[in-house]
């Protein structure tokens, strides 16, 4: 078992369809189930689906299991500004899905002084599904939180590919 430190995992709970509703993290029997969340390990975004922490007696919590999940394929970050008050940044973001069974997951923002870094995920395939092995394109928009940042110009990375902005 891993212990936890130093670690912040970001709440990300998803929608796997316009029908399902995202589940809340769930704390029984000393153990906390998290549906899904996100953290920075050695500097680059990493996402997990059915995270489960036990905790101990003093307090702390410790690891029982996770699955990573794999990031999509980006090719391109286009970056929109709407010259609204309050202003308002959203990415388009290209690339491709790893086959086109899965669906992208909710993205998981980190924002870092005038860093931007996005994990974006795609589902797993249960245990008994297969799918053919090609390339999904997809198209996604995601909104920047950027109320009461300050002005400057701002890099936004997403599974590696980076673009930047100016407020």
């Amino acid at each position: 078992m891993l212990k936890l430190s130093k670690t912040l995992f970001i709440l990300c709970f998803g929608i796997a369809s316009q029908l399902v509703t995202a589940q809340p993290a769930t704390f029984e029997n000393d153990i906390l189930n998290i549906p899904q969340g996100a953290a920075i390990v050695d500097g680059e975004p990493v996402y997990y689906n059915n995270i489960q922490l036990v905790s101990n007696i003093d307090g702390n919590f410790t690891l029982l299991a996770a699955q990573q999940s794999s990031l999509v394929s980006v090719d391109s970050i286009v970056v929109n500004i709407a010259e609204l008050f309050p202003i308002q940044v959203s990415l388009t973001v290209t690339g491709n899905k790893s086959i086109p069974c899965v669906e992208l997951q909710t993205p998981a923002i980190f924002q870092d002084e005038f860093m931007f870094t996005v994990a974006l995920a795609e589902t797993a395939l249960g245990p008994a599904e297969s799918c053919i092995a090609v390339l999904d394109p997809f198209e996604t928009n995601i909104l920047l939180n950027v109320i009461g940042l300050e002005s400057g110009t701002y890099t936004v990375k997403v599974n590696g590919v980076q673009a930047s902005f100016s407020l």
